[in-house]
């Protein structure tokens, strides 16, 4: 027995003349332990919650972004991606393009921040592709998309919710990239089929966010250049 112990238990054991007193050390063991208790469970669940937070943000977002401003983007994304990836402690590398747009359907309308990827190379920059819920990255370069001229997009699932969408549906993208005509510029609209819905966990990304492919962002955006390259360390 160490002398803590022996000490702790030769004054808790201790036959006192008054009971009150035996009482009163019996309670405030107990308001101890339980405060040590209380403690320990709330720092477990804070650094728990930290910890999630911490991965939900890092997992939606590349961790470092690479722009050419002297060229206004990258003309050749993929061997820039290849370039880049190459370098010590970079894990990945993808190309992005982002943008504003208005999202609409017969049921309602939504203001959502639009990012162009690469399927393929942004699964290993974000944790988009584990989010998707009822598709995938992929599909959104799908060759039987009816026309094939619509493009698909993925949509988070507090957009499609607002706007009253499912997989399957079409949506309509407005830009502010629109068309010079006679009375002015008009606005480009451009129909997309919805191929899936993705959860990242973050109300930024779940309630504003759409993805589409590289080439209909470009499209939609009138750019020729990516504008940026994410990287994943």
């Amino acid at each position: 027995m160490s002398f803590e112990w022996h000490v702790a238990t030769r004054y808790l054991l201790a036959r006192r003349r008054q009971a009150f007193i035996s009482l009163i050390s019996l309670i405030s063991t107990l308001g101890v332990t339980v405060g040590v208790m209380a403690l320990v469970v709330a720092l477990a669940l804070m650094t728990g919650m930290q910890r999630e937070l911490r991965d939900r943000i890092t997992g939606s977002e590349a961790h470092v972004y690479v722009w050419d401003v002297a060229r206004g983007g990258f003309a050749d994304p993929d061997a820039e991606a290849r370039r880049l990836a190459e370098l010590p402690r970079v894990v990945a590398a993808a190309p992005s393009i982002l943008g504003k747009a208005l999202a609409t359907t017969r049921n309602g309308e939504a203001f959502i921040s639009v990012k162009g990827i690469d399927p393929e190379l942004e699964q290993h920059v974000t944790e988009v592709a584990s989010a998707v819920r009822g598709g995938s990255l992929a599909d959104l370069e799908r060759s039987d998309i009816d026309p094939p001229a619509l493009g698909g997009v993925l949509l988070g699932d507090g957009v499609a919710a607002q706007l009253g969408a499912f997989v399957g549906d079409e949506i309509t993208l407005i830009t502010e990239h629109g068309t010079l005509s006679p009375l002015g510029m008009m606005p480009r609209p451009r129909r997309l089929q919805v191929v899936g819905t993705f959860n990242l966990g973050l109300y930024t990304y779940d309630k504003g966010y759409g993805f589409v492919s590289l080439d209909v962002a470009q499209r939609q955006f009138n750019k020729q250049r990516a504008g940026a390259l994410g990287l994943r360390r």
